[in-house]
């Protein structure tokens, strides 16, 4: 189903540019009959549409209708990665954090932890990031893949962790 750019789900409209707008029509919505599957796939879309405004206020009514689901972990941590790539570091972190904090036992809480310190190595915090990267470490060692753990020795090295 093609959303309108003038539907409510479409989420904030878009004014000046046709284009942008044009892109947004041409996200389709998915229809599996699961809500919050439904929810965060249409959020992902347009993620990867490179739609952020719009994955954003997506993503955060899939964390808000959802907050049980398995899905809201995902939605939550897609959020700091749409802020993330839209530019918005301070809100990536909080998003990121949030996203550790709300959902400690979800699938993303690992990969949040993850890109908070990434994040946080974009802020200029590599103290702050060495903390974080120590938390993932003692919380979710034996469960991050092994590709994870190298990305977090060289994010170690790069933020001259102890």
């Amino acid at each position: 189903m093609r959303v309108p750019v003038g539907d409510p789900a479409a989420g904030p409209p878009v004014a000046a540019d046709p284009a942008h707008a044009r892109r947004v029509v041409a996200v389709e919505k998915p229809d599996t009959g699961v809500a919050d599957e439904d929810g965060y796939l249409y959020g992902y879309r347009l993620w990867q549409a490179r739609l952020y405004p719009e994955a954003e206020t997506q993503l955060k009514q899939v964390v808000s209708d959802y907050p049980k689901s398995k899905r809201a972990s995902y939605a939550q941590n897609l959020l700091g990665r749409s802020y993330l790539d839209d530019g918005k570091s301070n809100s990536a972190a909080t998003a990121f954090y949030e996203s550790y904090k709300k959902f400690p036992d979800g699938e993303r809480a690992p990969d949040s932890l993850y890109y908070l310190a990434t994040t946080l190595m974009k802020l200029n915090k590599p103290a702050d990031a060495c903390k974080v990267y120590g938390e993932l470490t003692d919380v979710y060692g034996t469960k991050v893949t092994p590709a994870m753990k190298a990305d977090v020795a060289k994010g170690r090295v790069a933020a001259k962790c102890a």
